[in-house]
């Protein structure tokens, strides 16, 4: 669960619906379910979007698990939603590119050794090893990097933020580092100048950090690095102060590089000039798993929306980009492509995006989300689109305005691209109210299997999909006024220029 345009004026037909301020749980009024708009096709039996979650789930099973971007899995995956895109009249095409790839052959190894022969391995369940590590096994003494463990309750940390945290640092140690403050690569950095030939980051105990913790150096360095849980991170602390011959055998084996992937993106067969709505999903899982909630529920949403939109008359489409990325869960990396790879021009007739990331999470809330909207433009056509078709069925949304939300909007709204977009919770706790609000279970994820092996097919809530997929039409239909435009019809394939 990763570009900014000026928004085009345009002329548009208000929606006549009232708008929830942001923030305000909204209840509907009328009707229960999970239908459609009013004026959209109902699904045939047994189809709807998941039946794209069965065929998703089918291509992870075939190919080790997962739809990982630089895998097969996810090369089929992006090959089924362009065929389905394809035999519903699309004009398709794939956008490659290339994406810093990090895999890990093996769990790492950490182990203390004392003086006295005893040893201390880390428990599995508390090092990871941080992605763009070094490849490397070394065993060397450890030395501690300006931990500060003595307040209770533990300070925000520095450790290793400065060059003069090493003044005095043995070099071919191994440095144990106190993570808070500056990134995990400056941390790193400086260790390797002082001569460090590994470097281990404990949590920095703080409320909210403690436990064992996954992270990513923004490049590639030649040691070993892994981050481990605030306590076991204290035992070696302790030590290493205690006894300076203690060493640490610290092993990581991993590969790292580049490798191709590509973004799926079809369009409607609308002329370009005018403003444009683009619609995404990433369409990656993590290695971990399936990733059939995340984020195959998102894509299937988006697929399932744009063939029942293809059955409507073209004169009455919007002007719209359907889009899955590849490599959302290596940093945003297909989002990021698209939108850097077009025109300044182009970018600036993009009048919305709207983003589908983990649509039917079983322990749901419905979150709207999107740019704080004080004019009537598309972005809150949208929004009014959305919260009415939940209000219409008598069911409960939260809302939430920002222009960050950790997924491929942000490659949209850090060039002032109005967004919005729909989401159900990923790896956070569901709190009593909202427990009250929406049902399910208080104090527990909102997706338990968030980048898990066990997010599978199993692990969606059906409803919740449909009940997004809907809204998700009838807003794309309330845009279709200010995104269609006076554009010539029928624009060849290879020929329709991006907005």
């Amino acid at each position: 669960m990763g570009l900014s345009r000026a928004f085009c004026s345009c002329i548009i037909i208000a929606l006549l619906l009232t708008t929830v301020p942001p923030g305000r749980i909204a209840r509907a009024q009328s009707m229960s379910g999970a239908a459609l708009a009013a004026d959209q096709p109902a699904p045939a039996a047994g189809a709807g979007a998941f039946r794209h979650l069965e065929a998703l789930q089918e291509i992870a099973s075939a190919n080790g698990g997962n739809r990982a971007a630089g895998t097969p899995g996810y090369d089929r995956s992006a090959e089924y939603v362009a065929e389905r895109l394809k035999e519903a009249g699309y004009i398709v095409r794939f956008e490659e590119f290339e994406f810093p790839f990090f895999e890990e052959r093996a769990p790492p190894v950490l182990v203390m050794s004392r003086p006295d022969g005893s040893q201390e391995p880390a428990p599995a369940s508390a090092v990871r090893t941080l992605a763009d590590s070094g490849s490397s096994d070394v065993t060397a003494r450890l030395r501690e990097v300006n931990l500060q463990l003595g307040a209770a309750p533990p300070a925000a940390s520095a450790s290793g933020c400065e060059t003069g945290d090493f003044r005095d640092f043995e070099r071919g140690a191994v440095a144990l580092i106190r993570r808070g403050t500056c990134q995990f690569q400056t941390k790193v950095e400086n260790a390797v100048a002082a001569g460090a030939v590994g470097v281990v980051i404990m949590n920095e105990g703080t409320d909210g950090r403690t436990d064992v913790f996954s992270g990513r150096l923004n490049k590639p360095v030649a040691i070993p690095v892994v981050g481990v849980s605030y306590a076991f991170g204290s035992v070696l602390g302790m030590v290493a102060q205690a006894d300076g011959t203690a060493t640490v055998h610290l092993a990581v084996n991993a590969v790292a590089g580049k490798r191709p992937s590509r973004n799926v993106v079809a369009e409607t067969s609308i002329g370009s000039d005018g403003p444009w709505i683009v619609v995404g999903a990433h369409l990656d899982s993590v290695p971990e798993g399936p990733g059939i909630n995340d984020n195959g529920s998102g894509s299937a949403a988006v697929l399932e929306a744009a063939l029942r939109l293809a059955q409507q008359p073209a004169q009455t489409r919007s002007r719209t980009r359907f889009a899955f990325w590849g490599a959302e869960e290596r940093g945003l990396v297909g989002s990021r492509h698209h939108v850097n790879s077009l025109s300044e021009e182009q970018r600036g007739r993009i009048a919305l995006y709207i983003n589908f990331d983990m649509v039917a999470s079983p322990n749901f809330i419905r979150f709207v989300q999107g740019s704080a909207v004080t004019d009537d433009g598309p972005a809150a056509i949208a929004r009014r689109a959305f919260i009415a078709e939940f209000r219409e069925h008598n069911l409960n949304i939260e809302e939430r305005t920002g222009s960050r939300f950790g997924s491929d909007d942000s490659s949209f709204s850090q060039k002032d691209i109005p967004i919005v977009g729909l989401y159900t919770g990923a790896g956070g706790s569901k709190s009593e109210t909202l427990a009250g609000l929406f049902g399910g279970a208080a104090g527990q994820p909102y997706d338990p299997c968030y980048h898990q092996a066990c997010d599978t097919i199993e692990n969606i809530d059906r409803e919740v999909l449909e009940q997004n997929t809907g809204a998700l039409v009838r807003a794309l239909n309330a845009l279709a006024t200010v995104a269609r435009g006076p554009g010539p019809p029928d624009h060849k394939a290879g020929n329709l220029p991006g907005p």
